[in-house]
């Protein structure tokens, strides 16, 4: 089966999204996140993030504070996409693939370091044809491998035949903590290659993506 990340992976609007984050975060929270912050981060899920900078708070407060954060962030995507529709876009031939892989038969589910609303939002922003599939996002689980394993258990299948497809180094390590395949896309090809990312792609085009999948099938024989 083949799990998708979203943000990077199947829609772009990065820009527009983490400036919509931390806007939304600064609100809530009363301080701004800064670079040194994103650099101490092992783990990356939205939850994480408000978490990980709240650590002195109470877990209440930190609730608390997270809904608050999702919402200002929802908001600020809704107020992007009305100032530009194609905020987020889907990522070439992502519509391909996923109408390929279900003509094929091939299981597919999302994993997502997003919250369920806001991915939600941007999910039918980019017009994917994603009805029915399997979704496990941040609004459940902290931890981004946990996220990839429950997405897979909710498509009733086992992480022996799982391949995750994403865009970050966070993705990657998620991967190498489940022992599943990644396939990297997005414009983070060359740390992803550095970090030792076997199968690196432009973009979701079929082509490349199934002789991608095809060779790590192979190497699981």
């Amino acid at each position: 089966m083949v799990v998708f990340d979203v943000d990077g992976t199947l829609i772009g609007g990065e820009a527009a999204d983490w400036t919509s984050f931390e806007d939304a975060f600064t609100e809530a929270a009363g301080f701004a996140l800064d670079e040194r912050f994103f650099l101490g981060l092992q783990e990356v899920t939205a939850q994480s993030i408000v978490h990980e900078a709240l650590a002195a708070c109470p877990l209440e407060e930190r609730k608390i504070k997270e809904r608050a954060v999702c919402r200002g962030y929802l908001q600020r995507l809704e107020a992007a996409h009305r100032t530009h529709t194609g905020s987020f876009q889907a990522t070439a031939g992502a519509h391909d693939l996923l109408r390929e892989l279900r003509a094929q038969g091939v299981p597919v589910a999302i994993a997502t370091g997003d919250w369920r609303e806001t991915i939600s939002f941007k999910l039918r922003a980019s017009g994917l044809p994603i009805e029915g599939l399997p979704m496990v996002t941040s609004s459940e689980y902290l931890r981004r491998a946990d996220i990839i394993a429950a997405a897979v258990a909710l498509a009733g299948r086992t992480l022996d035949e799982a391949l995750y497809v994403g865009d970050g180094l966070w993705d990657l390590r998620a991967t190498q903590a489940l022992g599943i395949p990644f396939v990297g896309v997005g414009h983070r090809r060359e740390k992803l290659r550095a970090a030792g990312a076997p199968h690196v792609l432009a973009d979701l085009t079929p082509g490349p993506f199934l002789q991608a999948r095809e060779a790590t099938l192979r190497a699981r024989r």
